[in-house]
């Protein structure tokens, strides 16, 4: 039951953020391109990863505006992931990222988002995948067995 709803919480956060990448003025200015600012990827999966261990990952992203922007708020969705980010200006044609670390110390799947806002536009990253039961001393004797 908790699968069905962290994934149908999951693709209501995908959904929306498809819906807010598509909405908007297809016109633009001179000097705020429709995609001034671009990331690579939007969404990551880890799969499958080990019980505690470093799972981390950037979202690189690229300024294609005119003129330079900065990284002005990053909020996990919870407390179990910490972020780190690009400080200050990012200049015309360089990139910045957007850095994540999710504690692994809970088994089972997990779907997370961070809000990122850069300048008066909001992204959402999505990253997920699934913490696989910590290896015991009985499990990996009779592995070998």
């Amino acid at each position: 039951m908790k699968k069905i709803l962290l994934s149908c919480m999951f693709m209501f956060t995908l959904a929306g953020a498809a819906f807010a990448q598509g909405s908007g003025n297809p016109q633009s200015t001179p000097d705020k391109p429709q995609d001034a600012i671009k990331f690579k990827e939007m969404v990551y999966n880890f799969k499958e990863v080990e019980y505690s261990s470093d799972v981390s990952h950037s979202f690189m992203f690229t300024n294609n505006s005119n003129s330079p922007i900065t990284i002005k708020e990053v909020t996990p969705s919870c407390g179990c992931t910490t972020t780190d980010y690009t400080k200050g200006p990012i200049m015309p044609g360089k990139t910045g990222s957007v850095s994540i670390k999710y504690d692994s110390s809970r088994v089972g799947y997990f779907a997370k988002t961070v809000s990122v806002k850069i300048n008066d536009d909001s992204f959402t990253l999505t990253f997920l995948g699934t913490v696989k039961p910590a290896k015991t001393d009985d499990n990996t004797k009779s592995q070998g067995q």
